[in-house]
């Protein structure tokens, strides 16, 4: 590549964050927007919500009822869900909240509080009404990507909960690359095709000598195309910071290290939508508490990892390159939490706690025991053999998805033992909590 023809790289092909982002997102061959994704067993992957279901949404019920105690039992009051994936904590939460008690505040409780969720897909808000079933009636949507905008409507009520599990890490990052003598690089990708390039697909020669790249405007012809997709190869060329608007600044205030000589640092994954997001959030509620629940560590992890234990694509641990099988895999990123800490403090918002996300089971006092492992065994084992018989949203690959045996009740059985030892820190883990809030510092429970 010749320096006349890297200032085209910007304009025609998507940096290392966009590619990323429209590979999840782009409406015609993300990941997401095609309804891709599968969840639960047999699918992709499992989140605790799903993993830990029923219990996991019980947690979250019993949370926002101490926190609207807390509050003063407030009239207008909201549980808010950031990326509800297939709604099965929605589902959850909302059956542990219905009024099957004698106790006054609680079925008030019942009564007032309304459950929201804010998804950016439509695809996945389609999933989730389904799921929901009659239930659907109960909640309200707000289609909306609060990593770039601030949500119509908000705030939406005087108080409420808002729950972001694993969200962070769906944010499409930027790849920056230090060099030992300072300078500072940021990653863009060109795709380009093996072989006869088809007269409908319109490509740019010259930027990577003896290729033709796929601009980014053309990449849903390609992503669409079986045949094509198999011919598609990925080059990542670094180019100053400069090319991207914003992100010099933001390395600057984060990573000053990195524009010192001397250490090699390993690429690092940045991603300025996290302070957009943690901001936006922070406006949805006059008074909020706010669950940041995700797989990642603080800075010093960052900058000794190596890469490829801090993106992952396909299944977990699978190993496989964000390049393997665009629009057809997950992509996450491990969280830089002490980017989050910094965009909170900077939205006014105090931070409450960090460490374990077995916290949450703690201050919402639901125990996690043998009777609980069981509840869990019983409703994950009644959800398989409903998709079995051809019943559920989940049904296509969930009935394939389990065995059972007769040692110990089978897999499922300790599936479940090694999901609730992780979710409380019994086993080794990067899952973290951040809970922030939001309000009169009188009124924060320490």
């Amino acid at each position: 590549m010749s320096p006349a023809d890297a200032p085209r790289i910007p304009r025609l092909f998507p940096s290392y964050r966009d590619f990323v982002d429209d590979a999840l997102f782009d409406p015609r061959w993300g990941y997401y927007s095609t309804g891709q994704v599968r969840f639960g067993e047999g699918g992709h992957y499992d989140t605790f919500p799903l993993a830990l279901s029923p219990l996991f949404g019980r947690m979250v019920a019993a949370y926002a009822f101490r926190a609207w105690r807390r509050w003063g039992e407030p009239a207008r009051f909201e549980i808010c869900e950031l990326g509800a994936g297939n709604g099965q904590l929605c589902l959850d939460t909302l059956l542990s909240i219905a009024p099957r008690t004698h106790d006054r505040r609680r079925r008030r409780f019942a009564d007032i509080v309304r459950y929201r969720i804010v998804e950016r897909s439509a695809a996945l808000i389609a999933r989730q009404r389904e799921h929901l079933g009659p239930l659907a009636a109960q909640v309200r949507w707000t289609n909306a990507d609060l990593s770039q905008y601030t949500a119509r409507g908000a705030p939406f009520a005087s108080h409420g909960v808002v729950i972001a599990n694993e969200v962070l890490d769906c944010l499409a990052h930027h790849k920056v690359v230090p060099q030992r003598d300072g300078r500072v690089g940021v990653v863009f990708v060109v795709p380009v095709l093996t072989g006869r390039t088809p007269p409908s697909l319109r490509t740019v020669a010259g930027v990577i000598p003896g290729k033709r790249g796929v601009p980014r405007n053309q990449l849903h012809r390609v992503f669409t195309n079986d045949r094509l997709r198999r011919r598609m190869r990925f080059i990542e060329v670094v180019l100053p910071l400069a090319a991207v608007r914003g992100l010099r600044s933001f390395v600057r205030r984060h990573c000053p290290e990195f524009f010192f000589p001397g250490k090699q640092y390993p690429p690092y994954f940045a991603c300025p939508a996290m302070e957009t997001l943690v901001r936006n959030t922070a406006r949805l509620y006059a008074a909020s508490d706010m669950l940041w629940i995700d797989y990642g560590e603080n800075r010093g992890a960052h900058l000794t990892a190596p890469e490829n234990r801090r993106v992952f694509a396909g299944p977990p641990r699978s190993g496989a390159s964000v390049y393997r099988a665009p629009g057809l895999d997950d992509i996450t990123f491990l969280v830089d939490f002490s980017i989050v800490r910094t965009a909170a403090e900077r939205a006014g918002l105090a931070v409450d706690y960090y460490g374990g996300q077995g916290e949450l089971a703690r201050r919402s006092g639901v125990r996690l025991d043998r009777n609980a492992r069981a509840e869990i065994l019983r409703y994950r084992t009644l959800g398989w053999m409903l998709s079995v018989i051809g019943i559920g949203p989940e049904r296509a690959w969930r009935g394939a998805g389990l065995t059972w045996g007769k040692a110990k009740g089978g897999r499922l059985r300790d599936d479940i033992a090694r999901g609730v030892a992780e979710f409380l820190g019994h086993r080794r883990t990067h899952f973290k909590l951040m809970l922030l809030r939001r309000g009169p510092a009188d009124r924060v429970h320490k």
